[in-house]
């Protein structure tokens, strides 16, 4: 099932062009597209173990469930989801004043966030699961320009 939600809003988001929602009617109707997904009674955001994450320079929203931890030499890759939107969650970092923002966008049903903690850096991919439910990808690592985190999409 999962994988079909996700092939369902690559399908929709590659429809839905690219770029940032900045105006009120832009949000307005990037919300009503979402609305258009499956409702999360429907999709299980619960499905993977819940696990302990203490990653330094890991920062979540509230009620993120970690479902995954990997290092892979300086950097460390984490899983989660929660119940919020791509929106909600670049709004989120936006809103935060104990990390700077180095940058941020979305395109409805994905959004994708650097932020710089004391000594690290955060890059992170929010996808669209269903209505309110989003799959978190963080990457975490030194604060450089060379530690290797990914890179924002650009369609």
């Amino acid at each position: 099932m999962r994988i079909r939600v996700v092939a369902l809003v690559v399908a929709v988001a590659s429809l839905a062009g690219c770029g940032g929602t900045n105006s009120s009617r832009d949000s307005d109707r990037a919300r009503g597209m979402l609305a258009n997904l499956p409702s999360c009674d429907r999709v299980s955001l619960d499905d993977d173990p819940e696990i302990s994450a203490e990653v330094t320079g890991l920062v979540l929203p509230d009620g993120a469930r970690v479902t995954s931890v990997r290092e892979q030499g300086v950097l460390t890759t984490v899983e989660a989801t929660v119940r919020m939107t791509p929106l909600d969650v670049r709004a989120h970092y936006e809103k935060r004043d104990d990390i700077e923002l180095l940058r941020a966008e979305d395109e409805t049903f994905e959004a994708e966030v650097l932020v710089r903690t004391p000594q690290r850096r955060m890059y992170l991919r929010a996808g669209a699961l269903c209505a309110d439910g989003t799959s978190l990808t963080a990457v975490v690592g030194p604060d450089s320009d060379e530690a290797g985190l990914p890179e924002f999409q650009n369609h």
